[in-house]
């Protein structure tokens, strides 16, 4: 993983080096990461959530909704992962995990397609809804 994180700049500041923008923001690596009550926090992104770096990347990934035990369990038999500690991987294994997970439904879109059903299933006056 990488050492340094990096935030975004206004997209203004990128006329300064060079006069040419490489991107639309520019990017300062930050050294040291954020510390909560004297902890440092430094974790991986997976699907829009962070996920815990102390953790097995099994029971990591059950931070994300709509990840379950035997979803995380597939996940990792399909990409052929070692079940090992979150801070352990490399950015070519944490890439590779980013994809696959992206290919289901998961937090908001998921939060919300219940959020629909359960309000047709209402305005249908069904016994479920």
């Amino acid at each position: 993983m990488a050492q340094t994180l990096a935030m975004p700049v206004a997209p203004s500041l990128a006329l300064i080096s060079n006069h040419r923008p490489l991107s639309r923001a520019v990017y300062f690596p930050v050294l040291n990461p954020p510390k909560v009550r004297g902890l440092s926090i430094e974790c991986a992104r997976v699907g829009g959530v962070e996920i815990p770096n102390n953790k097995r990347i099994e029971f990591s990934l059950q931070y994300i909704h709509g990840i379950g035990r035997s979803r995380a369990r597939k996940i990792l038999c399909d990409i052929s992962m070692d079940n090992k500690v979150t801070k352990d991987l490399s950015d070519e294994e944490l890439i590779t995990l980013r994809d696959k997970v992206s290919k289901y439904v998961i937090e908001g879109d998921l939060r919300r397609f219940n959020a629909l059903n359960i309000r047709r299933l209402k305005e249908i006056q069904c016994y479920r809804g």
